[in-house]
């Protein structure tokens, strides 16, 4: 729990026992609202029409050119896929964003849009899809705890102006655990390769359109207790504009 201004005020790590989920839940609430102070009631305000909260999480471009990618992890229980999971193989969904600046944002896209042209990204920006290789919980916090990355494109095909664009790579870190964590002394690992990544690409106004990236990935959460290593899988993707929308800039 943190304040407006970014204060932390309460944390809490650790799963315990489910029966005292929300026990800790409210301990914490409490525990926030004592080091946040007295706290003034605000006068409801009913918003004019529906507002997004995040409004440009895998969509469309802000105003200063910052973009954020969506990003969705879970966690594969059963290591065959081929046969039909039974209950509770495939984890919970997790939702979280990567942001890129302008600049950043701008290496995704090739820097020539010709048919079979390729690039590579620049490492320190492929660093910056270290979130992906959290999965149930945010673990990795820095893009210095990357430790291999490499995210390259391709330039597929040009038609009517739109080249269809693919992307290959992989990416791995780890992550020392603390105290806090609960996890002191443990290394955490976690790596992922590119299974597929595919984007579209307006040749005449240079803009991506489209990105997805769809990840396949291994994670010792405990190392180096857990062996095997869990699979999960990962999907960061963004859009201009939402279907049936105008694009969002």
């Amino acid at each position: 729990m943190v304040s407006p201004e970014g204060k932390a005020l309460a944390s809490h790590q650790g799963k315990g026992e489910r029966s005292r989920w929300a026990m800790q839940v409210l301990a914490d609430l409490k525990a926030g609202l004592e080091a946040f102070g007295p706290v003034q009631p605000r006068p409801p305000a009913r918003p004019a029409a529906y507002q997004e909260s995040l409004p440009y999480r895998g969509v469309g471009v802000q105003p200063d050119g910052r973009v954020s990618l969506a990003l969705y992890d879970k966690y594969v229980i059963v290591p065959d896929l081929e046969r039909d999971p039974p209950p509770g193989a495939l984890g919970e969904t997790v939702f979280d964003s990567i942001p890129l600046n302008p600049t950043e944002w701008a290496a995704l896209a090739p820097p020539k849009a010709e048919t079979g042209s390729t690039w590579t990204v620049p490492e320190p920006v492929a660093r910056k899809f270290y979130p992906l290789l959290s999965v149930s919980t945010v673990l990795f916090r820095d893009p210095a705890e990357v430790t291999t990355v490499r995210l390259a494109g391709r330039v597929e095909a040009v038609r009517d102006g739109i080249a269809s664009l693919t992307y290959e790579g992989e990416i791995a870190g780890t992550h020392p655990g603390t105290a806090d964590e609960g996890k002191a002394g443990n290394k955490i690992s976690s790596q992922a390769r590119l299974l597929g990544g595919v984007g579209s690409y307006d040749v005449k106004t240079r803009r991506l359109l489209s990105l997805t990236l769809v990840w396949d990935g291994r994670a010792r959460n405990w190392a180096p207790y857990d062996d095997p290593p869990t699979r999960f899988g990962a999907v960061v993707e963004w859009t201009a504009s939402r279907p049936g929308g105008a694009e969002r800039r």
